[in-house]
C-alpha cells in the first residue's frame, strides 16, 4: 500500500507542477481528476467493501507425508477490492504455532489437527490507497491421519467375547436357539412345528446371541511429536484389528479437557474418533493404564518405540 500511495503522491505532485507551468484548462483538469481519485475510489469501494468475504482455504484431511498447500481466498458479487493477510498454523496436539509460508507449504511430517487462522488482515479500496482491518473469518481445521503401526498381539480375542447368550433383538438367523413356549406375538416363523406336535404345546425356536464383554483401547493424551505419531498410528491399527474381526470396542482417551470415550462399530465411527482426538489437546497428567475398569480385555496405547 505505501508504494501506491508513493506513485499516487508522485502523479498529484506532477499535476501540480503541470498546472504551474502550463496554466491552461487542461492542466486545471488533470489537476481535479487526481485530487478528486481518492474519494472517488474510495465512495465505488464501499459497496465491495461491506459484501467481501475472506477466508482460508486448503484440504480437509491428508495423509502423513503428502503435500498439501493454503490459500487465503475472497470472494464478491461485485468486483473484488484488493486484500491482505497473513494465515497463522497451530497444532492442536501440541500448541505449537508458526506463520504459513507458501515456498514451505503445508507441513504433514506429523499426525495432529491443524488449526487455521488469520492474521493481519487488511482490505483496501480499489486504488489501494485506504486500508481496512477486515473481519477475521472463522478458523479451519486440517487434519493430518496417522500412517497405522502394526502391534504384535499375542491373545485369542474371541475367548473374551461371549460371557453369556441373550435373545436376539428382532430374532432372524443365529446358529444358536433356545427353546421355550409360545408367547402372544412371537412370529410364527419361529414355531419349532415338529417339537410342538410332539409335546402337543406350542414351542419356539428362540435366535440368541452371544452378550459380549467390553473390548476397550485406552489411550493417554501426550507425548513428543513421534510418541504421537506411534501412539495415534497403534490405535488406528488396532481399531482396523478389531472391526476387521467383527468386533465393537470402546476407545478411552484422556485429554486436555477430560476423558473422552467413544463406541467403535464400523470404519466410520472409527475414523470419527480418531479425528477427533488429532484435533483436542493434550492433558498434563493422569494414567488410564492404572485405572480399574470392568473391560473383558483391555490394551492400553502406547507411544514407546520399543513397545509391543
Amino acid at each position: 500500500m505505501a508504494g501506491r500511495r508513493l506513485c499516487y503522491f508522485g502523479l498529484l505532485l506532477g499535476g501540480v507542477l503541470f498546472f504551474l507551468l502550463y496554466g491552461q484548462w487542461l492542466s486545471a483538469v488533470v489537476l481535479i481528476v487526481l485530487v478528486v481519485l481518492p474519494g472517488l475510489s474510495l465512495l465505488l469501494s464501499v459497496p465491495a467493501l461491506a459484501r467481501i468475504r475472506i477466508e482460508p482455504s486448503g484440504p480437509e484431511r491428508l495423509e502423513m507425508g503428502q503435500e498439501g498447500k493454503l490459500w487465503l481466498l475472497g470472494s464478491c458479487d461485485l468486483p473484488m477490492p484488493p486484500f491482505r493477510g497473513w494465515l497463522r498454523l497451530r497444532r492442536c496436539l501440541t500448541g505449537e504455532s508458526w506463520r504459513y509460508q507458501e515456498n514451505k507449504g503445508l507441513l504433514t511430517d506429523h499426525c495432529g489437527g491443524i488449526c487455521i487462522t488469520t492474521e493481519k488482515l487488511k482490505i483496501f479500496d480499489y486504488l489501494g490507497l485506504f486500508a481496512f482491518r477486515a473481519r477475521h473469518p472463522a478458523e479451519i481445521t486440517v487434519i493430518v491421519r496417522p500412517t497405522p503401526i502394526p502391534v504384535p498381539l499375542q491373545e485369542d480375542l474371541q475367548r473374551y467375547l461371549a460371557r453369556a447368550w441373550r435373545p436376539k433383538p428382532g430374532g432372524g438367523f443365529s446358529e444358536q436357539h433356545e427353546l421355550r413356549l409360545y408367547r402372544p406375538g412371537d412370529p410364527m416363523n419361529q414355531i419349532h412345528w415338529k417339537l410342538s406336535a410332539k409335546t402337543g404345546k406350542r414351542i419356539v425356536r428362540e435366535a440368541m446371541e452371544p452378550e459380549r464383554g467390553l473390548l476397550l483401547l485406552t489411550l493417554n493424551l501426550r507425548g513428543t511429536d513421534e510418541e504421537l505419531d506411534r501412539k495415534f498410528g497403534r490405535l488406528l491399527w488396532m481399531g482396523g484389528h478389531l472391526l476387521g474381526q467383527g468386533l465393537s470396542f470402546e476407545i478411552r482417551a484422556l485429554t486436555g479437557n477430560g476423558l473422552l470415550t467413544f463406541p467403535v462399530a464400523g470404519e466410520e465411527a472409527l475414523w470419527k474418533a480418531v479425528d477427533t482426538l488429532l484435533c483436542s489437546s493434550p492433558t498434563a497428567e493422569g494414567d488410564l493404564r492404572q485405572q480399574v475398569t470392568n473391560a473383558a480385555w483391555q490394551y492400553h496405547v502406547g507411544g514407546d518405540a520399543h513397545e509391543a
